[in-house]
């Protein structure tokens, strides 16, 4: 098992999509295209080797998928990943989800002002927490970090969830524009391990360096770069 700083793997990409990310070790994609033909094949194979008792809850987890994957693909998801590392302070393991989005707006326009939009927009709607506009590799950059209440997921096969029940996330985004402000990468980092959410910042970072909206994801130059970056 990875720890969770590590080399970036397999970048993003897609020939109508002009944005690359370098994605992390210890991901396990999930499909974002033919949802319901991706999960119909899985459902089949894993349900062949289950036994009676097994079937329904495969029948149910891959409800909820179908589901959770197929809202992230219409909101413009390009990649969806559940990853398992290990922590660097406790050898405790960790399990996280990260998204990476594509958005691209009307005209051109400085970056930094676009950034300042989405600044103000989560004002507006009222979502708390650590703001940081920087460079990144001289373009500029917003995180935003936070921890969120939000609802207690019911897993099946697992003890039933009190109504109303909650669960703590750690939350990291960092927004990347392009040098016309036409276009933005906002990748997102999520976790139920709160403490060990921190842990995850210098990923990100090394992630939103990685972005680019001309090919190759990750040139020669830009590793070496992205090593300086993170000493």
């Amino acid at each position: 098992m990875t720890g969770i700083v590590g080399a970036l793997d397999a970048g993003t990409g897609a020939a109508d999509i002009p944005v690359w990310v370098g994605i992390p070790t210890g991901y396990f994609t999930l499909p974002l295209d033919d949802v319901p033909g991706y999960l119909e094949r899985a459902e089949s194979v894993l349900t062949d080797v289950a036994d009676d008792a097994q079937k329904p809850q495969i029948r149910a987890v891959i409800g909820v998928l179908s589901v959770f994957l197929t809202d992230l693909a219409a909101s413009g998801a390009l990649y969806c990943g559940i990853g398992r590392h290990t922590s660097p302070t406790d050898q405790t393991v960790v399990t996280s989800s990260l998204v990476v989005s594509y958005q691209e707006y009307q005209g051109t326009r400085n970056p930094r002002l676009l950034l300042n939009d989405l600044l103000q927009a989560k004002a507006d709607a009222d979502e708390r927490g650590q703001a940081d506009l920087v460079e990144v590799l001289g373009r500029p950059t917003l995180f935003f970090e936070r921890s969120r209440q939000l609802p207690t997921p019911q897993i099946p096969g697992q003890p039933a969830v009190p109504e109303g029940a909650t669960t703590r996330v750690y939350q990291l985004e960092a927004f990347v524009p392009s040098e016309k402000g036409d276009k933005l990468a906002v990748i997102e980092l999520s976790t139920p391990f709160e403490t060990h959410g921190p842990e995850y910042r210098a990923m990100v970072v090394q992630m939103a360096a990685s972005v680019s909206f001309e090919p190759p994801a990750l040139p020669s130059e830009a590793r070496s770069k992205i090593s300086q970056l993170l000493g």
